[in-house]
């Protein structure tokens, strides 16, 4: 009753107001009421207002709806390794990511859903050998949130196997993923996940099923076997921490940590190779004080098919820094490594070619944001070696600028 009453005192005093957080998950957050409590005091009126979006509020229906839109576009200049045949320097300007979306709670947070759509987000090859952009359909998911710890969520949406690449673009350090996160990362797939909390929500665990990546399956494509992906994960927070925000833009005071494992099992049914197996594990950290940030990711993945033709170990890594000079400007770096087996782990996707052994990338990076990570400019030096199984090595070298908003 004392929590109630207490509760009924708060909503009279605050006024209503544009905030960062509702004072009903204020209060949820400092253990004075649970989650199903400030859903059922949940009342007053609604509005538009800003809360890192358009948000709209209908509270007499318990429903709501956030609409944001990104936009990133970049200018790239590539030196290309004069030693290989065909290769030519490029100077481009291009559209990178063009997205709207829309996400929500209904029912007073028992259900809570997003629908995203990007613009120019997928390549394809036209008649004429060109690549051109085709808009695409990226998250479309409903989440029951069944009790105060734990959820179920189903539809398209990120896997959870690579902390980088389960995070938004709009809140990456740098214009593009690490190589090794692009190359060990399932990304969206169809499916559902179980999470489940504790009470402090800063332990997490999940067991996710999806159609999986046989030939003609993934990202708006329905399953077309009984093959499938599985992946577990779970994480622990220390302190106050995203770990999906890269950078330390917020200036954590003290300082804050999370530590995120994964394990991930695939059987698929690819053409030209049959029947295979894919099981992998990853294991990352991210640290947060004062302006600075330093965050890593470790993957391996055996790679088999059924006849035993292919078996094959990947490994990967990749490390990052970054320190906030000033509460604009933030210098940052990045190592990834890649161990492509000689070749062989290019059965299991984009990033080793059968001709390399191991990929080496390093990054430099200058961010300037006007208004943390909905503004800002991101200019980037990226050095890429793919170390040749046999002949010489083959070195790229990119400059990229890129303008990122995120309103």
């Amino acid at each position: 009753m004392r929590k109630i009453t207490l509760l009924a005192a708060l909503l009279l005093l605050a006024p209503v107001v544009t905030q960062a957080e509702s004072l009903e998950e204020l209060l949820v957050k400092k253990g004075v009421i649970t989650k199903s409590e400030a859903r059922a005091a949940h009342h007053g009126g609604g509005g538009v207002h800003w809360n890192n979006g358009t948000r709209l509020e209908f509270p007499d229906q318990g429903f709501s709806a956030k609409i944001n839109t990104q936009l990133q576009t970049r200018y790239t200049y590539t030196d290309a390794d004069d030693d290989v045949p065909g290769s030519a320097d490029t100077s481009s300007f291009n559209i990178r990511r063009a997205r709207i979306q829309v996400s929500g709670n209904a029912l007073d947070n028992e259900f809570s859903y997003k629908v995203q759509a990007d613009f120019v987000g997928s390549s394809d090859t036209d008649a004429g050998g060109n690549t051109v952009s085709t808009p695409d359909l990226r998250d479309a998911y409903l989440t029951w949130h069944a009790c105060d710890w734990a959820d179920i969520q189903m539809g398209q949406f990120k896997t959870r196997n690579s902390r980088q690449n389960y995070g938004s673009s709009a809140y990456l350090q740098f214009p593009d993923r690490s190589g090794a996160s692009n190359f060990f990362a399932h990304d969206r797939q169809q499916g559902l996940r179980v999470g489940m909390s504790n009470e402090e929500g800063n332990m997490t665990l999940g067991a996710a099923i999806y159609n999986g990546e046989s030939t003609g399956e993934g990202r708006n494509r329905a399953g077309l076997d009984t093959d499938h992906l599985f992946v577990v994960d779970a994480r622990y927070n220390y302190g106050d921490i995203d770990p999906y925000v890269e950078g330390d833009v917020d200036r954590t005071e003290g300082t804050a940590a999370s530590l995120g494992a994964s394990y991930w099992f695939s059987n698929a049914t690819m053409t030209g190779v049959g029947g295979t197996e894919e099981n992998g594990v990853s294991a990352d950290l991210t640290v947060k004080s004062n302006g600075m940030s330093l965050a890593g990711e470790f993957f391996w993945a055996n790679f088999q098919d059924d006849a035993d033709t292919i078996d094959t170990d990947a490994v990967g890594f990749y490390v990052q820094g970054g320190y906030m000079a000033t509460d604009e400007l933030e210098l940052a770096a990045r190592w990834s490594y890649l161990d492509c087996d000689n070749g062989a782990a290019s059965a299991m996707g984009s990033g080793c070619s059968a001709g390399t052994d191991q990929v080496n990338e390093i990054t430099a990076g200058l961010n300037y944001y006007w208004w943390k990570h909905n503004l800002k400019g991101q200019f980037a030096y990226v050095y890429n070696n793919d170390d040749a199984v046999a002949g010489s090595d083959v070195t790229t070298n990119k400059w990229m600028f890129q303008l990122s908003s995120y309103f």
